[in-house]
């Protein structure tokens, strides 16, 4: 039986499932105190570390994605990304042990972390208050069924699960393509994104520079090398892979201002500035190069 907690950013309320079933407006601090109190009360550990689930809203997918990035840095791991009523919901997990005044104190957190990466909301966490031996074993089993999966379906397999994001079983079948060298090119794409996914970033590195060996016109590849390299402060090769993705697409805003960014870290003034003009050539609504812009000029 799974228990989870649900609370959600300036609006707060709770729901407790399926022990408690309850859902209400509260005061932010009282309720979560009252609510430890009262899990505590169920037999549940605060000092055990569990799974706590967390969620960001915004309009911009560029910002959701670039706290995706910080948090992936933060060691969390990638769950999902949603869009509803034009908006972006980003879903990160961490394993953690909290009481109510460290709850509290996370939230704060998290909330002052989205608005210093242009977020507009941090929508509160979610909390399995009790892993189950299920999802593991679980988990385990399907790594055991994978050699049963005819090699012909391999790929259209990992694929229902890439698109449902869930990396962990779309990882172990990329794993089993690419021994058996099956749409290699995609394979190591796909598991790159996989793992990137879930904060393994040299193995996604490593992953991405596969691919890019076997099609180095890739711009998605490409684009992507460029972003871990440059969320790994390797500014010379990000500049590199970014040039690259700009070769191969030239009319990517995106790219081109990635590319300004970069050389913006390398002390490459007029470089940058070419390259924010290109990107607003292209999208002059483009907010970010307009602020990187003012800030080169």
């Amino acid at each position: 039986m799974k228990k989870y907690l649900k609370l959600y950013g300036q609006n707060i309320f709770f729901s407790l499932l399926p022990l408690v079933g309850f859902s209400q407006k509260c005061n932010h601090v009282n309720q979560i105190q009252n609510l430890y109190s009262q899990l505590v009360a169920d037999g549940f550990d605060t000092k055990t570390p569990i799974a706590y689930r967390y969620f960001f809203i915004d309009q911009n997918e560029q910002d959701i994605l670039r706290l995706k990035t910080v948090l992936l840095q933060q060691n969390y791991r990638y769950v999902n990304t949603s869009r509803n009523g034009g908006k972006f919901q980003l879903e990160v997990e961490k394993t953690e042990a909290h009481n109510a005044e460290s709850a509290i104190q996370k939230g704060k957190a998290l909330n002052e972390l989205a608005k210093a990466n242009n977020v507009d909301t941090f929508d509160g966490f979610e909390m399995k208050a009790s892993e189950t031996v299920e999802e593991s074993s679980d988990l385990n089993a399907f790594r055991q069924q994978i050699n049963k999966i005819p090699n012909a379906e391999l790929y259209k397999k990992a694929m229902e699960f890439y698109d449902k994001n869930d990396n962990d079983r779309a990882l172990l079948v990329l794993d089993r393509c690419v021994q058996q060298k099956i749409n290699l090119e995609s394979s190591y794409y796909k598991r790159a994104n996989c793992k990137t996914a879930l904060g393994k970033t040299q193995e996604a590195i490593a992953d991405l520079e596969n691919s890019l060996r076997l099609n180095s016109q890739n711009y998605a590849a490409n684009f992507n090398l460029g972003g871990l390299y440059f969320d790994s402060k390797n500014y010379e090769k990000a500049g590199f892979f970014y040039e690259k993705a700009v070769s191969v697409n030239v009319n990517s805003d995106d790219a081109y201002y990635r590319l300004a960014k970069t050389y913006q870290n390398l002390g490459r003034k007029n470089d940058a500035l070419q390259s924010c003009q290109k990107a607003l050539k292209i999208n002059p609504s483009n907010v970010y190069a307009k602020n990187l812009m003012k800030t080169l000029n």
